[in-house]
């Protein structure tokens, strides 16, 4: 699936990685949360290299370790 993995801005200065559970819909609310930055380029670049890879994506993502919600993910940052 192209795009699979998308960046979804938080804040100015928060951006998660999402992987899209359905090809038809865009992004989603029930989308998995991959992985957090605080650059925006850290998190394109991270995205890309997700998309680009050959290998199982959803392997590579099951090796990140998941947080228990975006509210976890906003408190660890900050």
């Amino acid at each position: 699936m192209k795009n699979r993995y998308y960046v979804q801005p938080l804040s100015e200065q928060a951006f998660i990685i999402r992987e899209r559970i359905s090809v038809q819909k865009g992004p989603g609310p029930n989308d998995r949360v991959i992985q957090s930055f605080t650059i925006r380029h850290d998190a394109y670049t991270y995205a890309h290299q997700m998309n680009a890879t050959t290998v199982n994506p959803s392997i590579e993502a099951s090796k990140v370790e998941q947080p228990q919600s975006e509210a976890a993910l906003l408190a660890a940052q900050f």
